[in-house]
């Protein structure tokens, strides 16, 4: 009963950990796309300032070609941070959410198990205290009662077996 207990506790344990991880392992990736995408849009608002400094400059080709870069350096970090947004854990963390469930309701049927078993110690603890108390208070009737009675029954059947036998 406890081996069971132990035992499921230990699988939710490696059940928590093992979505922990997996849950870990989505912050990393969508930090690590976050942290690329802030640096495209610094990479896009540096183009920017540039295409802002050369368009006051003068109205020739090298501004709109800066001006593009920035539009695109923008727009990549806009879809990075789409990604991102709608990274999530892979198909692991059902098996891992179904494996807790699982635990966790062998972990609940293993604790009745135990309830079950505690309560009929108690029980028998009392009918002990009972039995202790009434042999106490009454010791010739106890011994009349689980001894005597017995031993008569015990001698009552064995003539009867006596008469059925020499019949």
């Amino acid at each position: 009963m406890f081996d069971h207990l132990l035992r499921d506790l230990q699988v939710l344990r490696k059940a928590d950990m093992l979505i922990g991880k997996i849950w870990l392992n989505v912050l990393a990736r969508r930090l690590g796309l976050f942290v690329f995408a802030a640096l495209v849009a610094v990479f896009g608002l540096g183009m920017a300032n540039v295409a802002g400094y050369n368009a006051l400059l003068g109205p020739i080709g090298g501004v709109w070609a800066a001006t593009a870069v920035a539009v695109a350096d923008f727009a990549i970090a806009a879809v990075v941070l789409l990604l991102a947004m709608t990274a999530r854990p892979g198909p692991e963390i059902e098996v891992a959410l179904e494996v807790r469930k699982t635990a966790l309701e062998s972990i609940q049927e293993d604790a009745r198990d135990l309830k079950l078993a505690v309560d009929a110690i108690g029980h028998e603890i009392r009918n002990v205290k009972q039995s202790v108390t009434a042999l106490v208070h009454n010791p010739l009737d106890v011994a009349a009662e689980k001894l005597l009675v017995p031993a008569v029954l015990s001698v009552l059947r064995g003539i009867r077996s006596k008469k059925e036998h020499s019949q």
